[in-house]
C-alpha cells in the first residue's frame, strides 16, 4: 500500500484499526484506544476518526523558541485545571503525500480555546521533539525540518480551526516500514503511521 489513500481505503484503514485497537490489555493497546467513526451530519462520505483524550500541563523549563508579534505577557495555569483534547484523523485532498492529518481543537477547563504558547506547555509533544523548535502565532517549526511540525489550519470536514501535524513529513517513513512487512492490510499502515507519528506525540 502507498502512502497516498483513496476514500475507500482510507475508510476501511480506520474502521479497521477501531476495531483491533478497542481493547486496552496493554499499554501499546491502550495509547491507541478511545478511537470512534464519525459521519459528517449532511454530507456521505466524509467520515474520519475521532477521540478526546486529557493531557496536563509541563512545568518543565521551555526550550522554545518563541516569536510574537503580542506584547509578550504569558499566562499562569493551575496543574489542576483540566485540558481536553479532541484529536481527529481526516483524509484531506490537499496534501496528497499521505492524505491524513492529525488535528487537535483544545480548550480549558472554562471551555476556551488554547493559543499555541498554551499547547507548546502541555504534554502533548514529546519533550526531545520540543528541543530547538520554534514558535510563531500560527507554527512550530524545527530548523532540521523543512514544514512546520505543527501548523494551524481548517478541519477539512467539520470547517473548524484547529492544529495539525503536517503529514508529508510521515510519508517516506511510513513507506520505510511497511517495505519491512509481508502485511499489506490497510490496518497496518494505520498502525505504520501511528507509529511515526508516536515519535513526535505522546500518544497515550
Amino acid at each position: 500500500m502507498t502512502a497516498t489513500f483513496t476514500r475507500e481505503q482510507f475508510d476501511e484503514a480506520c474502521r479497521e484499526f477501531i476495531h483491533a485497537h478497542q481493547s486496552k490489555s496493554s499499554l501499546y493497546e491502550a495509547r491507541l484506544s478511545g478511537w470512534s467513526w464519525k459521519e459528517h451530519h449532511t454530507l456521505p462520505g466524509f467520515g474520519y476518526m475521532h477521540r478526546i483524550i486529557t493531557l496536563n500541563w509541563r512545568h518543565s523549563a521551555s526550550t522554545i523558541i518563541w516569536i510574537s508579534s503580542t506584547d509578550g505577557t504569558t499566562a499562569s495555569h493551575d496543574s489542576s485545571d483540566s485540558l481536553t483534547c479532541h484529536q481527529y484523523v481526516v483524509l484531506s485532498a490537499t496534501f496528497q503525500c499521505t492524505g491524513i492529518l492529525f488535528y487537535h481543537p483544545w480548550f480549558d477547563a472554562g471551555g476556551s480555546p488554547l493559543q499555541l504558547t498554551d499547547i507548546m506547555q502541555t504534554s502533548l509533544l514529546r519533550e526531545d521533539v520540543c528541543e530547538g523548535t520554534v514558535a510563531t502565532t500560527f507554527a512550530v517549526s524545527h530548523p532540521a525540518m523543512n514544514l512546520p511540525l505543527l501548523s494551524q489550519g481548517e478541519h477539512p470536514t467539520l470547517g473548524t480551526p484547529c492544529w495539525y501535524f503536517h503529514p508529508c513529513e510521515t510519508a517516506s517513513a511510513v513507506e520505510e516500514i511497511l517495505k519491512e512487512s509481508e502485511d499489506n492490510r490497510p490496518q497496518s499502515w494505520m498502525e505504520a503511521w501511528f507509529t511515526v507519528l508516536s515519535t513526535a506525540v505522546n500518544m497515550q
